[in-house]
């Protein structure tokens, strides 16, 4: 753990509450031993603590004087739990190993080969150092209740904000402390809809087809992958629309007859970074297959080579493979056509903000289960009309192909549309500007905040959503700017006092 808290600058209360935090298990799903630490750090002193049915709690600071106004600061206790293949840590006991490293000249927190957290115990850390600090009489509100809100399951679906009871959500403005970048103000995010489409398919038996066969696999590995919102616009390959590019070419040319194709995690918020495919072709066409499989290979690392510089593309000969059933010709041929034309990355561009996707999509997962093939995909936009103009595209697709197909459109909610007149921007732009940051940016996200969900049961709260500097959330090289956690603070104190 961290050696001496003292060194790492003020408050020293954060420190303090981010290792402990560091040490307790919370992933997506596994909040009830952080929630219990939160309920405890509060009722020690003596601050009133509220749980609703999803999980939430919240702790209510009272102030000195009659309440003139409230303001809910608000943070989700839960963290994507992902660690490197050759690390041996289990999150649902094993603390985090934390470590200080240094990058470009500044100091950073980091977790050994496992994610850090900062997402979003930063947010609770401030939090409960300004419980802390006001029960000490060091932070003193005359005439302002502080709120404390903590979610559960923001990284697995945001249920807990979806959930969340009347009475825990009291005041008119709320300060999210999940977006990250000590100089930048988010006042937007898109909203989302998920699209899961169920296939049957037409299957024949392998063994009833008179040539000779010889089972192969294709295998995608090394993609970047990333956020399936941020890293939309990255020009980064997705491994289930390359595995459908080298299956349509050969389909086009051989006779080749699939058994399956697998592609993604189930994690809708992940650009995908592998899959695999089996399938067979005949004896006399296999030298003609891996010679426009290299072909088609070196068209791909030619495209992506500026971008994707670890991708592995790898067909092989399976060895004692049982022969069973695969697609009939007619339904792959249809399959295969519907694949390689389903729509994958930026729609559209953001009218207000540069360089800001305004609707997108991401096919996210494929997996052939007996005779189903399950695909789920996931449309983000700052309008509803257009995530659900996406997704009703995609199922036409299913239909137009003539496919027996079952599908759902899940969600459709969140998004949260900038305010350029809110009075909370207004107060906050204005503490960032008398703190003397730099280069002060105010933006929205493509990609889905709290807030959004919030706005369904509250169409008239004011929010904002800052935080200190972090890099790569989600990953194993998730990290915390250290000096951005003092200037962070600075500036949320005085927003605090200017409310």
């Amino acid at each position: 753990m961290l050696n001496n808290l003292h060194n790492l600058g003020s408050p020293l209360e954060f420190w303090e509450y981010f290792e402990n935090i560091s040490k307790i298990p919370h992933c997506s799903g596994d909040e009830g031993k952080i929630r219990e630490y939160i309920k405890d750090e509060a009722e020690k002193f003596n601050y009133e603590t509220k749980i609703d049915k999803a999980g939430n709690i919240l702790v209510i600071i009272p102030p000195k004087k009659e309440i003139r106004s409230i303001i809910t600061i608000q943070s989700h206790m839960d963290m994507v739990c992902e660690k490197n293949k050759d690390v041996e840590h289990d999150f649902s006991k094993d603390p985090l190993k934390l470590k200080i490293i240094t990058s470009d000249g500044k100091k950073w927190l980091t977790a050994e080969g496992t994610t850090l957290g900062a997402d979003n115990a930063t947010g609770m850390a401030y939090s409960l150092a300004i419980m802390k600090k006001i029960h000490k009489g060091e932070l003193i509100f005359e005439d302002l209740e502080i709120d404390l809100l903590f979610t559960v399951s923001e990284e697995s679906g945001m249920f807990g904000a979806m959930q969340i009871e009347k009475d825990l959500l009291r005041s008119k403005s709320l300060i999210n402390l999940d977006s990250g970048g000590e100089n930048v103000i988010t006042i937007g995010c898109v909203g989302a809809l998920i699209t899961y489409v169920e296939i049957r398919s037409d299957l024949i038996d392998v063994n009833q087809i008179e040539d000779k066969l010889k089972p192969l696999e294709i295998k995608i590995t090394g993609l970047l992958g990333g956020h399936s919102g941020d890293d939309i616009d990255k020009g980064r390959a997705n491994s289930i629309k390359l595995i459908t590019k080298v299956l349509w070419k050969l389909n086009q040319n051989f006779s080749i007859f699939i058994k399956s194709i697998d592609g993604g995690g189930e994690h809708l918020n992940a650009l995908p970074r592998e899959a695999k495919s089996i399938f067979y072709a005949k004896n006399e066409d296999l030298q003609q297959v891996q010679e426009l499989f290299k072909i088609i290979i070196s068209e791909i690392k030619k495209e992506y080579s500026k971008i994707e510089r670890h991708i592995e593309i790898s067909l092989s000969k399976m060895e004692n493979y049982p022969k069973e059933t695969v697609f009939s010709k007619e339904f792959q041929d249809k399959f295969l056509d519907l694949l390689i034309s389903f729509p994958h990355g930026p729609i559209s561009m953001h009218p207000q903000f540069e360089n800001l996707v305004h609707t997108s999509t991401n096919l996210a997962f494929i997996i052939t289960k007996r005779n189903r093939i399950k695909i789920e995909s996931m449309q983000r936009s700052f309008e509803n009309t257009s995530y659900k103009e996406i997704s009703d595209k995609i199922i036409k697709l299913f239909k137009d192909a003539g496919l027996k197909i079952k599908f759902k459109q899940l969600g459709g909610f969140g998004e949260w549309n900038p305010n350029f007149d809110s009075p909370l921007l207004k107060l906050t732009k204005e503490t960032y500007e008398n703190s003397s940051v730099e280069n002060i940016i105010i933006t929205a996200l493509h990609v889905g905040l709290e807030p959004g969900v919030f706005l369904m049961n509250y169409p008239d709260l004011d929010m904002v959503a800052i935080g200190p500097t972090m890099y790569a959330p989600h990953s194993p090289d998730e990290r915390l700017s250290i000096q951005s956690v003092e200037n962070f603070w600075k500036i949320l104190v005085r927003l605090l006092k200017n409310i």
